[in-house]
């Protein structure tokens, strides 16, 4: 019965926000910004950036940084105007990607240990030299990932209708992270056998430990 009952939250959940997606993607298409279109796309994404925030920094610093950029994003629209209903609407893709892009891509300089290699390791111990050359491919895969998915919102924005482009970033980005995600354990699992683990085990151990990205800052 419980994992009944957390099956139907997560449905719950997913056809929410996939209800959301539709909503935003049919406000995006309609090219009018109005007070309820920039809240419906504006809030959650602060929201969550807050939420993200204070796991990294605490509370108050998280608060007074949205504080901040909801100042400067009121004083910009005051003297330069209102921007462009573009702008608003793809707003969250561009920073949500570019930051994942940054999140990944950091640990791959500086003599990091990339992020993959880092969550193989938590899970697995300790790693064979073919894993460790394997985790850190994937983790500079996910990097060109969003960073391919970046690109496209910007290539789509100037070459394509308005409707292509609002469905790339608010209809197909989360099914394209569920498909490289599927393709990436796929092949992961029929290449190393014996280091099969289950697909949820990174999301479990940020969601059970949220040092795990500041440890990657110590490196």
């Amino acid at each position: 019965m419980q994992s009944r009952g957390k099956l139907a939250v997560a449905i719950a959940i997913a056809s929410a926000f996939f209800g959301y997606q539709l909503l935003i993607h049919k406000v995006s298409i309609s090219g009018h910004l109005t007070a309820v279109s920039e809240a419906l796309v504006l809030v959650p994404f602060v929201a969550v950036l807050t939420w993200f925030t204070a796991s990294e920094l605490g509370i108050r610093r998280a608060l007074a940084i949205t504080a901040s950029l909801i100042l400067l994003g009121l004083t910009a629209v005051k003297i330069f105007g209102p921007p462009p209903p573009a702008m608003i609407f793809g707003m969250p893709h561009l920073v949500t990607n570019s930051f994942l892009m940054w999140f990944f891509a950091r640990t791959l300089i500086n003599k990091r240990e990339p992020l993959i290699t880092m969550m193989a390791r938590r899970v697995h111990g300790s790693l064979t030299p073919d894993l460790e050359i394997y985790t850190r491919q994937v983790t500079f895969a996910w990097s060109l990932f969003f960073a391919s998915q970046i690109a496209g919102s910007v290539l789509l924005f100037f070459f394509a209708s308005l409707e292509t482009w609002s469905t790339f970033i608010n209809i197909l980005g989360t099914p394209l992270i569920v498909l490289m995600f599927i393709c990436e354990y796929t092949y992961r699992v029929l290449r190393f056998r014996n280091h099969r683990s289950s697909p949820f085990d990174g999301l479990k151990i940020f969601s059970s430990d949220s040092s795990a990205s500041k440890s990657i800052k110590d490196h």
